[in-house]
């Protein structure tokens, strides 16, 4: 075995790049020399949903896979992270004002699932604590303080949709007091759709100008959306999930008992997408997993519920899956990254940014838009995954150029 020292400088910072060779090939692991800067994420990493932490976690650790110090920044106000609460605590806007409410349908709801509900919130908590955050919540933008951060991300996820943040949120548009000389960049950041309503839009632009060094966006249609009212080049990137690769994602996944079954994943109802989901197991007889809460109608025989898993446990149940039916964006994306055979159902006001990724990876044929016809063929029609790997690859080095780039 060789090994050799080799000094190098990446993005203003020394790194000592140990080189250890395996007869003809070698490994290169990178350790920075002296003391790096603390990079921040703000996010949403306090919601209770596999996707919101799954990315918070992806980017977080493709940072400290650079060789950065990374942290999420623990900022969880009540009018978002209220609606994960064990008595579910729901804002809505009147006016300017957010209003509070209890949300009586959400207790309906988690209490219909018995104790999956409570082993589904111990998870999310478990998987929180030991991949985000064990650091207290801050619920207001006033107490957040940026000094010991020379940069911080701001999403991914819709941190930019305020239909998701009840009007827009002063932390995620950069409108903290106490900055310091900290660097705020937007990674991946999402509208939830092609674009703001016309009155939102001279808040959204004032905001952005003012705080935010460089942006990029999630959804092709948002950085044009986004370049077109600032009157600036908007790159579009991946989601942070994209960034790790499938063998890095197995290395945290826990998988359920079971295989080869089908997986559903809604985040809304859609009909057709349990009929067919129906269809499915009728044809090829395979039971149907539910990952999924369920709305307060009566739960699907057909379908078992396995809700009880935090994001750890998803990514288990996609690996073990036999085929996918989906209308969520992550359910999307773990489907590609664990190259299994699946389907997505349009979402009625979301649908956007999965049209921006399957078009990126040249899948669009995967997509059911309202009204379609899906037939039991389309699910099991050919995935050319190693052409779907190439324009990955491509996808990943714009957005790891933005990330380092953004960090010199």
């Amino acid at each position: 075995m060789l090994c050799f020292i080799k000094l190098s400088a990446i993005s203003g910072k020394w790194y000592q790049n140990i080189e250890v060779g395996y007869g003809n090939g070698k490994n290169i692991c990178k350790k920075a020399v002296g003391v790096d800067d603390m990079i921040g994420i703000l996010t949403f990493y306090w919601a209770d949903d596999y996707g919101a932490m799954l990315q918070a976690y992806a980017l977080k650790r493709y940072l400290e896979e650079m060789g950065e110090k990374a942290e999420i920044l623990p900022y969880a106000p009540l009018h978002l992270a209220g609606r994960y609460y064990i008595v579910p605590i729901i804002a809505v806007l009147r006016g300017k004002q957010r209003k509070y409410c209890i949300g009586k349908w959400m207790i309906c709801r988690n209490l219909s699932v018995g104790r999956a509900y409570f082993k589904r919130w111990k998870n999310m908590g478990k998987f929180r604590a030991e991949y985000l955050t064990k650091k207290t919540p801050i619920q207001h933008a006033g107490k957040l303080s940026l000094k010991e951060y020379s940069c911080v991300f701001v999403g991914s996820d819709q941190v930019w949709n305020p239909e998701i943040t009840v009007g827009f949120d002063d932390a995620y548009l950069g409108r903290i007091q106490d900055k310091g000389n900290c660097r705020i960049v937007a990674y991946g950041a999402s509208l939830g759709s092609k674009g703001l309503k016309e009155q939102d839009c001279a808040e959204f632009a004032e905001a952005v100008r003012e705080n935010f060094a460089d942006i990029s966006m999630r959804e092709k249609s948002g950085a044009d959306f986004v370049g077109r009212i600032l009157h600036r080049k908007v790159v579009d990137v991946l989601d942070p999930t994209l960034l790790l690769t499938k063998e890095e994602w197995e290395k945290i996944g826990r998988k359920p008992g079971a295989k080869d079954y089908i997986l559903f994943y809604s985040t809304e109802e859609n009909r057709q997408m349990i009929q067919y989901a129906r269809k499915l197991a009728k044809t090829f007889r395979k039971k149907v997993f539910q990952v999924s809460m369920p709305l307060l109608r009566k739960q699907e025989p057909e379908m078992e519920l396995a809700v009880e898993g935090g994001p750890a446990e998803f990514v288990g149940y996609v690996k073990n899956a036999w085929c996918v039916v989906t209308n969520s964006f992550h359910g999307t994306v773990f489907s590609i990254l664990m190259e299994k055979q699946f389907l997505v159902f349009s979402h009625s006001s979301r649908n956007e940014r999965m049209e921006s990724l399957l078009k990126k990876l040249d899948m669009e044929e995967r997509l059911i838009m309202k009204g379609e016809e899906a037939g039991i063929r389309r699910m099991f029609g050919e995935i050319h995954w190693e052409k779907t790997k190439e324009y990955l690859e491509k996808e990943r080095t714009v957005s790891k150029k933005f990330i380092m780039t953004n960090m010199e």
